[in-house]
């Protein structure tokens, strides 16, 4: 419509002036760390990391030093002051949310220039980084709703002669740990419900996602957020996740990441001072075709193929990565899979975002993409038949940019790696089952228990193996990011807690009980 094609148009018009600015000739933009709403520099002798545009290497999209322990002590000092000075916790619910509410406005004003940053430092296309921005001001929104109606109780049914009063009292500092996948999205699914709670933050984004981060805290400064409140500090994960992790004086982690440094996470906040923690964790998701699908329907749905680990070329925890389909219309199915992949487009130039939804980028940053051709060749070497794909994509007749051609292999089984482990890539493996029963025993076994995806006609039944799946979020007949109403989490060694919802923003706050 004329208001989407408007919005595109200043999504372009930012990212032109945000890339002419800083590679048309002057020097990248240096990030600095964010504490008591101010832009910080890390401590001399930091070593300064060079975030390269995904799509070609060529360009450094900005710099940022590494910050030190002690930096990271100045945040976290700085949160637990505002916590403790109650700035923000003892504030009225209303007058947070007033506050709140002006960062959500200021970043949908700030919309195209954030979304123009996120295509630049992630090669993700633009439509979908377009589409991400406003996902934060939805958890931000849904959660103060939630935080006016989050109340205690009183009880002298039990006793009349004592009355009880059950009080939510908002956890403390919390320290944010997040992904450079979905860096707005999931920085809003922990931020937001903290902030509404009345707790303060120290957050570490990723170092491959700092531009848009910074963006996004100097939207809660301008919005007149109190000092203290938002923290960011960035650098590598040991020393800065590490440290928010084992801190004394945070009180609660929320980590996304994969299942080996969330062991970490939960290690260090145990040895310390036994912090809350909620950890969402690596995903190996299955992807159901019931006997009853409609083949060319589920294989046309862009939904699907984007399920099929070809969003954001793969790099989401929660795609259904292993396909499995009823071995009557497997040959049929995997053909015009196959031909669907071939298809699909791999836009060397992702700020273009030609044939949305059909289309997809790069692969974020160099280890990525070296993780992602690794896990290729053990396919090919463990047996399995390369179907499509298998190779990097050449951009401009140079092998700069990291594109990986959209892959699928067919006759994998159990003991193959791809089938194993998180490849976090365009690679989808396909295997074939025999009766429902099979199809569950399958999908559920691996160490994971994320999501699942399952497509098939008679919705009763995909229900009723809905119910089977060990899986914390299953969608059937779509696929898609989590609502902020939804809670999203995993079984197994996919996490603990959930965000989003009301248990979501639950996760935030101590149970107190005063009986007199």
């Amino acid at each position: 419509n004329a208001e989407y094609m408007g919005y595109q148009r200043r999504v372009f018009f930012f990212f032109f002036f945000f890339w002419s600015t800083f590679f048309g000739g002057m020097s990248a933009p240096r990030i600095l760390n964010f504490i008591n709403n101010q832009d910080v520099a890390p401590a001399a002798g930091a070593v300064t990391f060079q975030h390269r545009n995904p799509a070609n290497q060529s360009e450094v999209v900005y710099e940022l030093g590494f910050s030190s322990l002690a930096d990271v002590d100045a945040a976290i000092a700085a949160a637990r002051t505002a916590f403790d000075a109650g700035v923000w916790s003892n504030m009225a619910t209303k007058d947070r949310n007033a506050i709140l509410s002006r960062a959500c406005n200021l970043i949908r004003e700030r919309a195209p220039a954030i979304a123009a940053a996120l295509c630049a430092e992630t090669g993700r296309v633009m439509p979908l980084c377009g589409l991400e921005v406003p996902q934060i001001t939805e958890s931000l929104e849904y959660n103060m709703a939630l935080a006016l109606t989050t109340n205690g109780e009183c009880n002298t049914t039990w006793n009349p002669a004592q009355t009880t009063l059950i009080l939510n009292e908002p956890v403390g500092v919390v320290g944010c740990i997040i992904p450079w996948n979905y860096p707005i999205m999931l920085l809003g699914q922990k931020i937001a419900p903290a902030l509404c709670a009345g707790c303060t933050v120290v957050a570490k984004p990723s170092e491959f996602t700092a531009s848009t981060a910074i963006m996004i805290a100097h939207c809660f400064r301008d919005a007149g957020l109190p000092a203290g409140v938002l923290n960011m500090v960035f650098g590598g994960g040991p020393e800065v996740g590490g440290r928010i992790s084992s801190s004394m004086h945070i009180d609660m982690v929320s980590f996304t990441g994969s299942t080996a440094t969330a062991k970490l996470v939960m290690q260090s906040a145990a040895q310390s001072n036994m912090k809350k923690v909620a950890l969402e964790a690596g995903g190996k998701s299955a992807n159901i075709i019931m006997p009853d699908a409609n083949i060319d329907a589920v294989v046309g749905n862009p939904f699907f193929l984007l399920s099929c680990a070809l969003l954001h070329s793969g790099q989401v925890c929660a795609v259904g990565s292993r396909l499995f389909v009823h071995e009557s219309i497997k040959d049929e199915f995997f053909a015009k899979l196959t031909q669907a992949f071939r298809n699909f487009h791999v836009l060397t130039h992702p700020a273009s975002g030609e044939g949305f939804p059909f289309c997809t980028g790069a692969i974020t940053f160099r280890g990525q993409f070296d993780k992602i051709m690794e896990l290729i060749e053990s396919g090919k070497s463990q047996g399995a038949t390369l179907a499509c794909g298998g190779e990097r994509l050449v951009a401009d007749g140079k092998d700069q940019g990291l594109f990986v051609a959209p892959t699928i292999f067919t006759n994998v089984t159990p003991e193959m790696r791809i089938y194993k482990e998180e490849i976090f890539g365009p690679v989808m493996c396909c295997s074939s089952y025999k009766d429902i029963d099979e199809a569950v025993r399958l999908a559920n076994a691996t160490e994971f228990g994320l999501a699942a995806m399952i497509w098939g006609t008679d919705v009763g039944q995909a229900l009723n193996v809905a119910k089977r799946l060990q899986a914390g979020f299953v969608a059937i007949n779509g696929f898609g990011a989590p609502g902020p109403h939804q809670p999203f989490g995993g079984y197994k060694q996919s996490g603990l807690g959930r965000e989003n919802g009301r248990v979501g923003f639950m996760e935030y706050f101590e149970t107190k009980t005063i009986s007199f």
